[in-house]
């Protein structure tokens, strides 16, 4: 997983690793459908609604994910490699206010 460091905003802006906050035009989606295989095979969806949420049930509800890293690295916006390194690094930038955007 990796782990970006986001404002508390509905969207979110990104923090930067300097610490500055920045806001990325990225197109989010009210709801997404995800197929999965049990331990049998059988094959289920799920339909995740986030209302106006840009996070549901732990699902980033962007169109397109791989092209909105893109656009956060374009604006210099990386993740970190745990939630752990993200703590560690908001606590040496004295960032109180966050939270953790986990992706695949």
């Amino acid at each position: 997983m990796r782990h970006y460091l986001i404002t508390t905003h509905q969207p979110p802006k990104f923090y930067r690793v300097d610490g500055s906050i920045a806001e990325v035009e990225l197109t989010y989606v009210a709801q997404k459908d995800y197929w999965t295989l049990d331990g049998s095979g059988n094959l289920t969806n799920k339909l995740i609604c986030s209302g106006s949420s840009s996070i549901a049930s732990g699902h980033w509800m962007v169109r397109n994910i791989e092209g909105a890293i893109e656009e956060l690295q374009k604006a210099e916006i990386y993740p970190f490699e745990s939630k752990q390194a993200a703590k560690q690094y908001a606590k040496q930038l004295a960032i109180t206010s966050f939270k953790y955007l986990s992706i695949p």
